[in-house]
């Protein structure tokens, strides 16, 4: 018996004497790190008076220093909203506000719209031959709108939703085309965008100006119903 208590009182010394040094060295590592912060500090305060007693000393530096400092800031600032502003989910917000900034606008206090003739029809576009004739000109399929060169189709797929009941449907599909004669006096149909009833499209910000709209061009619409 006296043999196995004192094995077991062995054990626990060595256990104890483990746990000391474990202790001992803990104590030396939170030590020094202390060590190292303080001097961390230290060199950091003795920088920041030495810059000052610089700055002191010769102000002309100081008004060089301040303004490279916020030079830097600002550099940083804008870089980071370019980062934030180039993200794919922000890209499109972005080109569409630049492209609405540097577009002509027009004075629609100042200028006078323009007639527009609108031939609507459903199921397609009509077709050259249709307009050969001003005597037999689709006139059952038109109605005239006063606009100005710079309203989008967007803004004319209201418009029209408001005169023609199958442009309303939400699965209506609306094809825009320029009827206009060409160098040989023929009459010309050419396909230039198409909007959607209930959403956006690519082709809902282009004004009839930058689609190379004409006055005295007639405005051929077709409805699709999918």
């Amino acid at each position: 018996m006296d043999r196995d208590d004192d094995g077991k009182d062995r054990k626990q010394r060595g256990r104890d004497e483990r746990d000391d040094k474990e202790g001992e060295r803990g104590d030396r590592v939170r030590t020094r790190d202390r060590e190292n912060d303080r001097n961390r500090d230290r060199d950091r305060r003795d920088r920041d008076r030495e810059r000052d007693t610089e700055i002191r000393r010769h102000p002309e530096r100081e008004r060089r220093m301040l303004g490279r400092m916020n030079r830097e800031r600002d550099r940083s600032h804008r870089d980071h909203r370019e980062n934030r502003d180039r993200s794919p989910k922000r890209m499109g917000n972005f080109n569409r506000m630049r492209r609405d900034r540097d577009r002509p606008s027009v004075d629609r206090q100042k200028i006078c719209p323009l007639l527009l003739r609108v031939f609507c029809k459903q199921g397609g576009h009509h077709k050259a031959e249709d307009f050969k004739d001003p005597e037999k000109e689709p006139t059952d399929d038109e109605f005239q709108i006063y606009t100005w060169k710079d309203a989008t189709l967007g803004e004319l797929t209201s418009l029209i939703k408001g005169v023609r009941k199958a442009a309303r449907r939400r699965t209506a599909r609306l094809s825009f085309a320029f009827v206009y004669p060409d160098r040989t006096g023929n009459k010309v149909v050419r396909l230039v965008g198409e909007t959607f009833s209930t959403r956006r499209s690519s082709d809902g910000h282009k004004t009839l100006g930058e689609l190379h709209f004409e006055t005295g061009d007639y405005l051929d619409v077709a409805i699709f119903l999918s």
